[in-house]
């Protein structure tokens, strides 16, 4: 009997553990084959023959795992393009590494998918295999596109929008499209990009700039909206109105906003009230002549209208009119008495009592006055003043017996302003009665005859305030 030498218990020991150690690699390694979530494909190094894929690749084709394995890989339908396969596949041979971008495949029911797909050439246990690695990248694609796509609609929205868009970070200008170039007077908005934002700013309006832009950045405001002085590269101001947002750039605070060129809007803005300061003044000039006019037929009461339109405003001064208001009661002050132009002169300059016939002429005037100044476009009720002014509050007034709250305020005023002006001058029939005699009459009908928020007003004008009638 030979004795063979045989095998010790350890070395038995130390191959079994080699088997369960290699059971168990290839567990792992079956597990994540299986479990990976892009698709694998296995091949012969030497042959192209598909050797296994992965269920993820399965689903992702549509193909069985028997309709795969054992073929060539040009032989499955996804691959659409047999030749350019078969030459990747020898220059595979040659590199040991292949990667395409996007590759189309095609799957089972003929729809087209692109995928990112990497070839690896390596050796394993004595042979050559080819790992491929497939990640299904249509959606990706897709989304990809649509951006592309969107971002060309936008660029060429902004880039022909008639408003000059800019991005600033840190004072820089980061971004303009072409229209704010043209704005600030370069040929190429390169030119402005990357300078200082405040450089085109005109001295004067860096402040206010400075302040807006420091609202956006600190997170004081999320937008702003501010019109300043722009120096060109040419020197010349323009005038720009920006709308400003909070906004970020590669994580770090940024301004984003628009520009439009005011200079021709504020130009228009400047003639305009130019023309109407020049109507202003042609209807003050009017105005006076109207007054002129009728203080010549009565030269015992030169001054009157003036005087009452003075103490009308002061009056809507004390009740808090605004401008316009308070100059449409200085026309209605200086032509509440225009109707009078068609009372006869010896009856407006006669100084004894009038007689009923000569009194009811006088009371004619309010109308008349109307009757003038209606056909008048004033942007004041300067006509309704006109016709009210000698109404009263309990109705006993002239020519229309109207109370309360339907007499103009305007008008309120002005009777007011006409019965104090009146008692305090000299009249034909009289002797002016001073101060006190009218704001005592004016205090007697307070609240019966005269509005009482406006008596108060004249009360405290001459008595608080020390307001004085002019002569």
């Amino acid at each position: 009997m030979d004795e063979k030498k045989q095998p010790s218990l350890a070395s038995k020991t130390k191959t079994a553990g080699e088997h369960e150690v290699l059971r168990a690699s290839e567990s792992r390694y079956r597990r994540l084959f299986e479990a990976a979530q892009e698709g694998i494909l296995l091949l012969n190094g030497e042959t192209a023959e598909i050797e296994d894929a992965n269920p993820y690749l399965i689903n992702m084709l549509g193909y069985s795992y028997e309709q795969m394995i054992g073929k060539k890989l040009w032989e499955v339908g996804a691959f659409k393009d047999i030749a350019e396969s078969k030459d990747k596949f020898f220059e595979l041979q040659r590199e040991g590494f292949i990667r395409y971008e996007n590759l189309p495949l095609r799957t089972i029911d003929g729809a087209m998918i692109e995928v990112e797909f990497v070839s690896t050439r390596y050796e394993c246990d004595g042979s050559i295999v080819v790992q491929c690695d497939i990640r299904d990248i249509t959606g990706h694609k897709i989304a990809e596109r649509a951006l592309i796509s969107a971002e060309a609609k936008f660029r060429g929205l902004v880039e022909q929008v008639i408003a000059g868009i800019f991005i600033i970070q840190r004072d820089n200008l980061l971004y303009v499209n072409d229209r704010g170039a043209e704005i600030m007077g370069h040929g190429s908005a390169s030119e402005l990009i990357g300078t200082d934002f405040f450089q085109w700013v005109f001295e004067a309006d860096r402040g206010c700039v400075a302040e807006n832009m420091r609202k956006l950045t600190e997170g004081g405001a999320l937008s702003v909206s501010f019109s300043f002085a722009a120096l060109r590269q040419d020197g010349v101001v323009v005038d720009v109105c920006a709308n400003a947002a909070h906004a970020t750039h590669e994580g770090k605070p940024a301004i984003i906003g628009m520009l439009i060129d005011i200079s021709e809007k504020k130009r228009a803005a400047r003639e305009i009230q130019r023309y109407i300061g020049q109507l202003r003044n042609a209807l003050s000039s009017t105005v006076e002549v109207a007054t002129i006019i009728s203080e010549m037929r009565d030269p015992y009461t030169v001054g009157h209208e003036r005087r009452v339109a003075e103490i009308a405003m002061a009056i809507g001064q004390e009740l808090g009119f605004d401008a316009d208001r308070l100059e449409g009661l200085k026309v209605a002050g200086h032509l509440h008495d225009i109707g009078k132009m068609t009372v006869p002169a010896e009856i407006l300059t006669r100084p004894g009592k009038l007689r009923a016939t000569e009194f009811h002429l006088i009371q004619e005037h309010p109308q008349a006055g109307y009757d003038v100044l209606k056909g008048v476009d004033f942007p004041w009720p300067v006509a309704m003043v006109a016709l009210q002014h000698h109404e009263r509050l309990d109705g006993s007034g002239y020519p229309l017996g109207l109370k309360g709250k339907a007499i103009l305020l305007e008008a309120r005023i002005i009777a007011v302003a006409d019965v104090v002006e009146a008692m305090f001058s000299h009249r034909p029939y009289r002797p002016g009665l001073g101060i006190e005699r009218a704001l005592a009459e004016i205090e007697q009908g307070r609240g019966t005859m005269f509005d009482a928020e406006v008596v108060d007003a004249c009360l405290r004008l001459f008595r608080e305030n020390g307001y004085q009638l002019s002569t």
